[in-house]
């Protein structure tokens, strides 16, 4: 019998195959979404940079799971809609939430999570007037649509400087990959990463143990994206006693309400422009 995590998965996929068959209607009708290498200007509820949805259902006899996480993760931010192409800011904002958590003033007279430690979702006014103050330090849509990589992480070290703090970003690249042992060394200081994205196979991972096997659905999103890791997945799939496949995942904060939250796979290599550790003091 399928977990109601699978359920909700196929829900998303039938939303996700909607979606892709408005954007193909789009495209017959010469509407395509607007592309510029270098910039990031996010997804928000568009369907035109939406490119296609995909699954695959995993079999195995024996599954093993290992997570390093930060525990509680990080804030689940959504752009505001009117902040267009604001990806960058919304970033910027869950980077701030989540460090507002030790370094209260961030975030002055703003409580970031409950007594729990769970965070909190995004409130009507201090994480919007935080997102609409990212905005005009990363000097969204001047040059042209959303942000690049320099005025996003200036944007934000400005910020952070303003408030008091010091922010510092530790390369998480490696050659033309994501280096897992940067991530999870950050991951193991509570130090989430964050990722501009040339393009984003965003994938949602439904396990049946009853059945022994896992169902994988990914939507291709193409255009730059900025999202923020807060955990690293390694998934082994055993037949017998043979390890025939083993998956590895960044779980990240979409910054997108049609999917909050999601996983990006770890080795592969032509989705990821730039990464960085990213540390608040």
């Amino acid at each position: 019998m399928y977990s109601k995590r699978i359920r909700k998965i196929f829900s998303i996929l039938c939303v996700g195959l909607l979606l892709s068959f408005i954007v193909n209607i789009l495209c017959s009708f010469g509407i395509h979404a607007k592309t510029n290498t270098g910039r990031y200007c996010g997804y928000g509820d568009a369907v035109n940079p939406y490119a296609a949805v995909t699954t695959e259902t995993v079999y195995y006899t024996r599954r093993e799971v290992s997570i390093v996480e930060i525990p509680k993760g990080v804030p689940s931010y959504t752009q505001l809609s009117y902040l267009e192409n604001s990806c960058g800011p919304t970033a910027g904002a869950i980077i701030v939430g989540y460090y507002d958590k030790t370094y209260t003033n961030l975030i002055p007279n703003y409580t970031p999570c409950l007594s729990s430690g769970t965070f909190l979702g995004r409130d009507k006014v201090y994480i919007p007037q935080l997102m609409s103050d990212l905005y005009t330090l990363m000097r969204t849509n001047m040059d042209d649509v959303g942000v690049n990589e320099s005025d996003c992480l200036n944007g934000l070290r400005t910020y952070v400087n303003n408030h008091g703090y010091s922010i510092s970003y530790t390369n998480a690249k490696s050659g033309s990959a994501v280096s897992e042992s940067v991530c999870a060394n950050g991951l193991k200081n509570l130090q989430p990463t964050l990722l501009f994205c040339r393009k984003m196979d965003l994938f949602l991972i439904g396990d049946d143990p009853e059945n022994k096997q896992e169902l994988l659905v990914s939507s291709a999103y193409t255009g730059g994206h900025i999202v923020v890791a807060h955990a690293l997945y390694t998934i082994k799939y055993y037949n017998g006693s043979g390890n025939f496949r083993t998956d590895k995942y960044l779980e990240v904060a979409t910054g997108m309400t049609e999917m909050k939250s999601g996983f990006i796979k770890l080795s592969s290599t032509d989705w990821c422009n730039a990464a960085y550790v990213v540390s608040i003091s």
